[in-house]
């Protein structure tokens, strides 16, 4: 398997969900997100996920064309309810309203990874 690295994930795809099993591989994160790297390691919590349940994952959406490789981001937690399994992917339904122009909308599915899922939430949706 090939790894992608964070901007090139973002340029594909116009977004970046924040992978756990990553965070060791010198490189894949830009350095200015360490800080938050070891903020979401601190907050991660031992999931054993469950359909129908909703999950919260970190997202990073680009915000930028990319100029030499990169391109601008802004980030904040989605969350999703896990609708099928294949194997050790999940699809969910994406819950959390996000901004006109971002690449992802509510009621969109998405595939997801328990390495992906953060915490999860204890607030109404």
């Amino acid at each position: 398997m090939i790894n992608v690295t964070f901007q090139e994930d973002l340029i594909k795809q116009g977004y970046h969900l924040f992978d756990k099993s990553k965070t060791s591989l010198i490189g894949f994160y830009p350095k200015e997100l360490h800080l938050l790297i070891t903020e979401l390691k601190q907050k991660d919590q031992n999931i054993d996920p469950v359909l129908g349940e909703v999950y919260s994952a970190r997202a990073f959406f680009a915000i930028s064309k990319p100029i030499g490789g990169e391109c601008s981001y802004q980030s904040g937690y989605l969350d999703v309810r896990l609708i099928m399994q294949e194997g050790d992917t999940f699809i969910g339904e994406i819950q959390t309203e996000l901004p006109d122009g971002f690449a992802l909308k509510k009621g969109g599915r998405i595939k997801i990874r328990t390495e992906n899922l953060i915490y999860k939430p204890d607030y109404p949706l």
